[in-house]
Order: structure tokens, then sequence, then C-alpha cells
């Protein structure tokens, strides 16, 4: 079982200022001791609806920039970080800074469409990327989304892991509602639900529906309104972010829903409680997160040692970690940097776990933990989901 606390305190999202050098690669020398700098890019949600975790990703990349920083002696380590905005048009622009800076591989972005419009910067530019939390399952079409690698799995896999973990919680056949953002990652995760949900026989949405909203929306009184008038409708699916997640628990509140809540990765962590007017609106909501696999070296328990501080997602701050040091290794490989990721994710030991990267960037993950608030502040996953043994207790 693990347990997370909620934070004691925020901490501040750093900016990393870097100064606009030419050089396309990490060949410049600097310092006395004529240490190659190698710049890696991060894209963080440092604004956005994921703006609560995006300094505990900010703490992953640094602690992986130290340890690379220690365990190269002929390079020097750069984090260049840039604000995605969790949004195509933001981290499109930050992209064209990252390629201006000489990165050689950017970590990012967190958010699906930042990642998108990232994508189409970096990869005109032959820079890879490696997604620490993008989960659309359009960026596994390779074509569309060259050099796009990431360190977590598509929603494609989340669909069938959300539709058992209703199903174990006992929500009834015909009483899923299912409310959506519009954007990339909100309308993917929405498809995967409802496509899983209604594979299995019997199953169906409730008279609700499947109901899409702007990412910017702040007011769901309206939407939590209709739910709660739909009693056919005994849970909700929140495919959504933190801040829209919390507007929504209150909004069914005020309105008297009492089903259960579900959602997915987007508002998962004990980040939501700083969201909510009330903690206890919490209570008993299930989501569920990608899960780690064995974990390698000791990142894993130097996050744990800080948890109360960090805070933000685990898994994510884990992936983030992983991805600024696959690009560290293979920034200080001899040859092409796209080769020397394949090669450094394959089979790579990584703190979330064993990666190796398919054909198309994809991982096939080590399942999804399922977790609880208790509305008090605690965060709990005694369950966890495999696509071999479904529902499973944590042990």
């Amino acid at each position: 079982m693990v347990v997370f606390t909620m934070k004691s305190k925020k901490m501040t999202a750093m900016m990393i200022t870097v100064s606009m050098l030419a050089a396309a690669f990490a060949g410049c020398l600097g310092g006395d001791d004529d240490k190659t700098t190698v710049k890696i890019g991060f894209l963080n949600p440092i604004t956005g609806p994921l703006e609560p975790d995006a300094p505990g990703f900010t703490w992953g990349a640094q602690e992986a920039i130290k340890d690379l920083n220690a365990m190269y002696d002929d390079y020097e380590f750069e984090l260049v970080e840039l604000d995605s905005g969790c949004d195509g048009a933001v981290a499109g622009p930050a992209a064209t800074t990252l390629v201006d800076s000489g990165v050689v591989a950017v970590a990012g972005a967190a958010c699906s469409g930042a990642s998108m419009g990232a994508n189409a910067v970096l990869s005109a530019a032959s820079i890879p990327m490696i997604s620490y939390a993008s989960t659309n399952p359009g960026l596994s079409d390779a074509t569309a989304y060259p050099l796009f690698y990431r360190v977590v799995p598509s929603d494609a896999i989340q669909g069938p892991a959300g539709a058992d973990a209703m199903t174990d919680a006992g929500l009834d056949a015909g009483g899923l509602a299912i409310m959506h953002m519009t954007n990339d990652y909100g309308s993917g995760l929405a498809d995967a639900i409802g496509a899983a949900w209604n594979a299995t026989d019997g199953n169906s949405l409730c008279s609700f529906g499947m109901v899409g909203y702007e990412e910017t929306t702040t007011d769901f009184s309206t939407q939590a309104a209709s739910l709660a008038a739909a009693t056919d409708c005994t849970g909700v699916y929140l495919s959504s972010y933190i801040t829209d997640a919390a507007l929504i628990l209150e909004a069914l509140d005020e309105a008297g829903f009492t089903g259960h809540v579900f959602a997915g990765d987007g508002p998962a962590g004990v980040g939501l409680y700083d969201k909510l007017t009330d903690n206890t609106l919490a209570t008993n909501m299930t989501v569920t997160a990608p899960r780690a696999g064995t974990t390698y070296g000791d990142f894993e328990a130097r996050y744990d040692a800080n948890a109360a501080e960090v805070g933000s997602i685990k898994t994510y701050v884990l992936t983030t970690y992983d991805a600024v040091m696959i690009i560290g290794k293979a920034a200080a490989m001899d040859g092409a940097i796209n080769a020397n990721i394949k090669s450094v994710g394959t089979n790579y030991e990584g703190a979330s776990g064993m990666h190796s990267f398919l054909d198309n960037g994809d991982v096939g993950g080590d399942g999804y933990d399922i977790c609880t608030y208790d509305g008090a502040g605690a965060y709990t996953c005694t369950k966890y989901w495999t696509a071999a043994g479904g529902v499973q207790a944590s042990s």
C-alpha cells in the first residue's frame, strides 16, 4: 500500500535562464576544465491547469541533472526549462526558443496538446523529445509525430484500466456518465474510457452520456445540475486536470450529486487538495495513474524522503527524472542523439521502472495504480491494474 500526505507547503517553480547560444549541439566548451556543455530542454506546465504539479516536475528534472553531472567527468549538463502552458500554442514558441538555445533533446511536455505543438517545431529541427506525462493515443503515430518518445503508456491502455476499476468499485452497468475537456488529453482519454466501458456486455452510458467542456471552463453548475437530475447515473468519470476537477467536485456537491466520482491521471495526487475549498469533497474519489514497475537506483527513495515538500504526482516526478536521465546518457555517447536515445531506452532501468521504446516511441508500461482520497488530506493507492491480471490488491 502506498500512502501520500498533503503537501506542507508549495514549492516555487523555478525557471532556469540560459544564454542564447548559436551552437546547434552541445559541443561548446566552457570553464577551465574544458568540459563539454550539454543542454537538455525541459518543457514544464509552469502555468495552466497542471501548475500545481510543475514544481515537483522541476525538482525531478534538477535531481537528474545533478546525477548526470556526478556521473560524467567530461560533461557539464544544463537544464533549459521553459513553460509549456499545458498548451500547444505556448509550447510551440517555447520549443523554438529551446532550438535556438542549442539543446540536444527535450524532456516534455507533460500535457498532450503541448507535446503535439512542440513536436512540430522540434522534429523539424531534428531534435527528439521524451515526454514524461503525455498520454494521448494519437501520439503513438510516429509518422505524424516523428522523434517523439514517452516513458508513460498511452491512454489506449488507461481506458481498460479505468473501466475495470469502476466495475471493481461496484458501478452500475448502465450508470456511467463522462465529463471531459475537449482538448487532446481530455477527449482522447474520454474516448478510451467510453469504448472500454461499452465493450463489456451489458454496460452502457447513463442518460447524461458523454459531455465535453472547454478546459478554460470555470462554471460547471449547468452540467452538475443535469447530472444530478439524471437518476440513472450513479457514477461519473472526469477526464480532466486538477483545477477543473476541483471545480467540478464543488459543483456536483452543490447540485446534490451523490454518485461515485472517478478520474484518470490528470487530477491524480495530493495536489487536488490544494485546489479544493473543502477537502471532504474528494472523499472516496477514485483515480488511476501509471504504475511504476520495479524501481532502479535511489531516486524513488529520495522522492519519498522529500514527498511532503515536493508533492506533485509521484509517478510523473519519477518519469520526469527518467526522461532527463535517458537524454543525458544518450548525449554522452558517440553518434546521433536519436539513435542513442533508442539504444539507451532499451531495457532501461529507470526510477519509474524498466522501459523499452517501441518503434513508434511508446512504452508498454507496468499497469495503473488505483488510488482514492480520504477527504482529510491523504491519497492512498491500495489496488493496481495490469492487462494480464486485471484489478489486484497492492502488497
